[in-house]
């Protein structure tokens, strides 16, 4: 079972990865952009560039004691996500990317399908423990003062379509590969009947939509992010029968392990140890599927002072319910 924590590759990449090594963490994800870098060496205009990023970036990692096991592709897939122009030339700049991972050994792409940032959808923070705040969602407050709407709006059908286009692109390549695909859940889930928040449909935002979207192309590297606190939020869902469920035909590639209270439409990004999810549970039935990790950190509280205290309680939180539960 494996600790998973995010960086960017820019800036001091040799110090990111002490401190995280120091901090307990167990393997890597990094922010894949396609855009290329010279300083940071990300190059992913053919194959073989790709190849050498990837291979360099896993080194590295494992030179600090670590393994790199994800890429994430948060962002930069607009053109693909909205069905213009451009979408091809970003799909063949993925696929060189997935053809770098299958090299290296990089097992996962993470990857969502919303056109706005998560911070975007947002109402404004709320008071938490102590001098936290926490990251809140509250519908009617989100309403008078909503982010601006995309132009042109993405109703449903398009949206459909447009993830499609693409799993039907990457998907065969992914899986030659050995390389798995997991979905990020729409964050906020916003129920089906509910107006699109900023003109885009939502189209990942229940376990019906997962398997709706499984059956576009039916791959094991067709899988699902399971973010604990999205699932917790999404309507009339149970949480620990959604671990279950989706372990159990096994399309949870990664976890983001994490806690909330309430659900949509109002709730706040609580700490791991004080919110509507028994984590206890959760992680025993992470357990009875077989699922084997990464877990990895997500949204945290404001904390006061430095984030890395937050980090350092989050990742002893997990390894001490990895202990008790796995061990």
């Amino acid at each position: 079972m494996y600790i998973q924590e995010k960086i960017t590759w820019e800036g001091d990449v040799e110090q990111k990865l002490s401190l995280l090594k120091t901090l307990g963490v167990d393997c890597i994800s990094v922010e894949l952009h396609l855009k290329p870098s010279t300083e940071s060496g990300i190059d992913f205009s053919t194959s073989e560039s790709a190849a050498r990023f990837m291979k360099m970036a896993k080194d590295t990692v494992k030179k600090h004691g670590m393994e790199l096991r994800t890429m994430l592709a948060t962002s930069g897939l607009d053109e693909i996500k909205r069905g213009t122009a451009g979408r091809d030339q970003q799909i063949a700049l993925l696929r060189n990317a997935l053809q770098g991972m299958g090299a290296a050994g990089i097992p996962i792409l993470a990857y969502n399908f919303k056109m706005l940032r998560s911070e975007l959808l947002r109402s404004a923070p709320t008071q938490g423990r102590g001098a936290a705040t926490y990251i809140s969602f509250d519908y009617d407050e989100y309403l008078k003062k909503p982010a601006p709407a995309i132009s042109p709006p993405l109703s449903e059908e398009q949206m459909l379509s447009n993830l499609g286009y693409f799993l039907t692109a990457v998907i065969p390549t992914a899986e030659k590969l050995g390389v798995r695909m997991a979905l990020h859940p729409d964050d906020p889930p916003v129920p089906h009947g509910t107006p699109a928040l900023a003109g885009a449909a939502h189209i990942v935002s229940n376990l019906d939509d997962y398997h709706r979207i499984f059956r576009i192309i039916e791959s094991p590297s067709n899988g699902m992010l399971f973010c604990q606190g999205c699932v917790t939020e999404m309507k009339d869902v149970d949480v620990y029968d959604a671990i279950r469920h989706m372990g159990s035909i096994n399309k949870i590639v990664m976890v983001h392990f994490r806690n909330v209270r309430g659900s949509f439409p109002k709730f706040q990004e609580s700490f791991v140890d004080e919110g509507d999810v028994d984590t206890f549970r959760a992680m025993q039935a992470y357990r009875d599927v077989g699922f084997k990790g990464p877990f990895s950190l997500d949204h945290a509280p404001k904390f006061p002072g430095s984030q890395v205290a937050n980090q350092a309680f989050m990742i002893g939180y997990m390894r001490a319910l990895i202990q008790a539960v796995y061990r």
